[in-house]
């Protein structure tokens, strides 16, 4: 097998190769699903306190976001083997 960015070429086509190649881009959408959602979270919080100068989340929501993102790249390194 090669590849690159845009491309993945095979020797031959058959099973084993088709699902390497499904877990691959299955475990590259999961990885961009989940890093998309934690930017996306703390993109709003940092454009509010950009604005306003001040941070007024919740102790308790911010402890839960911050859990949440740990164990997102718990998740992301033991699933994925980064």
């Amino acid at each position: 097998m090669q590849g690159g960015l845009d491309y993945i070429m095979l020797q031959n086509l058959n099973i084993n190769g088709i699902r390497i190649i499904d877990s691959v881009l299955g475990q590259s959408i999961a990885l961009d699903y989940y890093v998309d959602g934690m930017v996306s979270e703390f993109t709003d919080i940092n454009r509010g306190m950009e604005k306003t100068g001040t941070f007024t989340m919740e102790r308790k929501k911010l402890f839960q976001l911050v859990g949440k993102a740990n164990s997102n790249l718990a998740y992301v390194i033991l699933k994925l083997g980064i």
